[in-house]
């Protein structure tokens, strides 16, 4: 296959499985929201982290599976895969015989104009976001586990993605007791090293397809897992879950606030999260999620996976 032609065949295949995968998650996603929203928050997190990149998943997936015919031919392990059809072109890294159309290359340049468009607003969003980020952590001092801004806001959040640290207002220092202190800081410890803020930021960029207000649904939901988890992680330092809700609801009062367009920033929700301490625990992961991974199996899907794609593509060159 011509590079060109390699080009053009990847993008097509990336573009359009992640284009329609996408939608379909917005369509089934409101009739898993119930199902998912019983899991236990950490749980959660990681089925809603799932979704966000499934359609990318299936997308990079069915594209192994498209060249895994070709790909083993090379080096002789199967028979020569072209040779038993030629009725519509072939997806071959050995002989090359497709090249793309002027149709293909359209269809191409339609779908690099949408995603660039939607890729364009979001990493400016990141830039700027992370630059004010940078500017709070240089005025902050070091103290201990966390960093300290001089500032009359009320601010507390687990700043930068790759390498979080933790930021607390003088504001909130003065506000709050050592107690609550230390369950609050116990709660932004746990968003740091989970690393909740990049797992935000990726989430909303591989869910960039899904419609708007499914998009924002799922992202929401996955907040809210985030900080239910953090809860959790703290409640060993608040001592019991009514403990924690008090402290949450001293918090709350302070008025805090968050970066404007900081990408990644975890949200209140704080009746859903009292709710959540105060009812009753959650069950355990049904066994049947264990479904959700990948299984070796689907490598039997290669040959069909392979000729559809060459038939679909065909379409395209007629």
């Amino acid at each position: 296959m011509h590079a060109p032609g390699l080009l053009v065949v990847t993008a097509l295949l990336v573009g359009g499985l992640v284009a329609v995968a996408s939608q379909g998650l917005g369509i089934t996603f409101p009739r898993l929201r119930g199902a998912i929203g019983r899991l236990a928050p950490e749980g959660r997190a990681q089925v809603l982290s799932l979704l966000a990149g499934l359609p990318w998943l299936l997308a990079f997936g069915t594209l192994v599976l498209t060249f895994l015919p070709s790909f083993i031919t090379i080096p002789g392990l199967i028979q020569d895969h072209c040779l038993p059809h030629d009725h519509h072109p072939h997806l071959c890294l050995r002989h090359g015989l497709w090249a793309p159309s002027g149709q293909a290359w359209v269809i191409l340049a339609v779908l690099g104009v949408a995603g660039s468009a939607f890729w364009f607003r979001f990493l400016r969003r990141l830039v700027e976001g992370q630059r004010q980020v940078r500017t709070l952590l240089r005025l902050a001092k070091e103290v201990g586990a966390f960093h300290l801004l001089p500032s009359h806001k009320a601010l507390a959040f687990s700043a930068g993605l790759l390498r979080p640290r933790t930021l607390l207002s003088s504001m909130v220092m003065a506000s709050l007791e050592d107690d609550d202190l230390k369950v609050l800081l116990a709660h932004e410890t746990a968003h740091a090293r989970r690393r909740d803020a990049l797992r935000l930021v990726v989430a909303e960029a591989m869910a960039m397809a899904m419609p708007r207000g499914i998009r924002r649904m799922l992202l929401d939901d996955l907040s809210l897992a985030c900080e239910e988890s953090c809860d959790r992680a703290a409640l060993p330092q608040a001592g019991c879950p009514e403990r924690m809700a008090e402290v949450l609801l001293r918090v709350q009062r302070l008025g805090m606030a968050t970066p404007a367009g900081q990408l990644g920033a975890t949200g209140s929700q704080l009746p859903l999260r009292v709710r959540a301490l105060l009812g009753d625990p959650y069950p355990p992961i049904p066994a049947g999620m264990r479904l959700l991974w990948f299984s070796p199996l689907l490598l039997l899907l290669a040959d069909p996976v392979h000729h559809a794609a060459e038939t679909l593509l065909g379409f395209l060159n007629p």
